[in-house]
């Protein structure tokens, strides 16, 4: 089956965390995919307003696969679908982040905001190479696409029991993301291949976190990051090297997509 997309996660896939930038050899192999006609997308839980500050403003995605699947943009960064948290479970949650009871950070389209800092989210946001949130207040009405909890999972689960019609999913030790059931990854990897009439057989993904199962379970190729987790690793169809090693090209290579 010949691969005509490839989506890819950021943090730890595309982005080191040990230098800070994007590897060359993977910068070789997104550059060599665009001139051989396939397609490259983003599939992350970061926002575009994140994106934008770290170093990868030079590398041109055909579309964007944003908030672990919240938010989809086409290339030229407009919104093509959304799906919001609903009301409900936003009330639920409301007073905790009011109270400042939990380190809680609200996302919107255009806005990212925390409640308060504290050592955990500076642990955290340091592991993913990125500064700290704004400090900001919730306006009522406004569509939240995602929370981010930084605490113990005893408390996260706590603060999941109260959202009904969400679900969560780890990205650091203190860093959990909430999303709609109904969202998800693959949620924005379907509307993004529907729209290019891609089929997911036909596409190859690459990640490194908990995050990255359902896409890399979806995708006709799965590949884990050598620096992965263990069981994103068991969940792959192939292991590559470490970020830093060429990993992302030499997955390429493996499976004669580039040479």
């Amino acid at each position: 089956m010949k691969i005509k997309a490839a989506f890819f996660d950021i943090d730890g896939t595309i982005l080191s965390h040990r230098t800070h930038a994007v590897p060359e050899d993977t910068r070789k192999a997104l550059y060599g995919l665009r001139e051989r006609g396939i397609k490259i997308f983003t599939s992350t839980g970061r926002h575009m307003l994140e994106l934008e500050q770290l170093p990868i403003p030079d590398i041109e995605f055909d579309g964007y696969v944003l908030l672990n699947g919240q938010l989809c943009l086409d290339h030229r960064r407009e919104v093509l679908a959304g799906s919001p948290i609903e009301e409900y479970d936003i009330q639920q949650v409301l007073p905790l982040f009011q109270k400042r009871e939990l380190p809680i950070v609200f996302v919107e389209k255009d806005r990212i905001y925390i409640n308060f800092i504290d050592e955990r989210v500076r642990i955290a946001q340091e592991a993913i190479s990125t500064a700290l949130p704004e400090l900001g207040e919730y306006h009522p009405g406004t569509h939240i696409y995602l929370v981010s909890i930084f605490s113990s999972r005893k408390d996260v689960y706590e603060v999941l029991e109260r959202m009904p019609h969400c679900k969560l999913t780890w990205w650091a030790e203190y860093g959990t993301d909430i999303i709609a059931k109904t969202g998800g990854k693959v949620t924005g990897m379907k509307q993004i291949l529907d729209i290019h009439g891609i089929r997911p057989e036909e596409i190859i993904a690459f990640g490194d976190g908990e995050n990255d199962i359902e896409m890399m379970e979806y995708s006709g190729i799965g590949v884990a990051m050598g620096n992965g987790e263990d069981r994103v690793k068991k969940c792959a169809d192939y292991v590559t090297d470490d970020i830093d090693e060429g990993g992302i090209l030499h997955a390429l290579q493996h499976f004669g997509i580039l040479e």
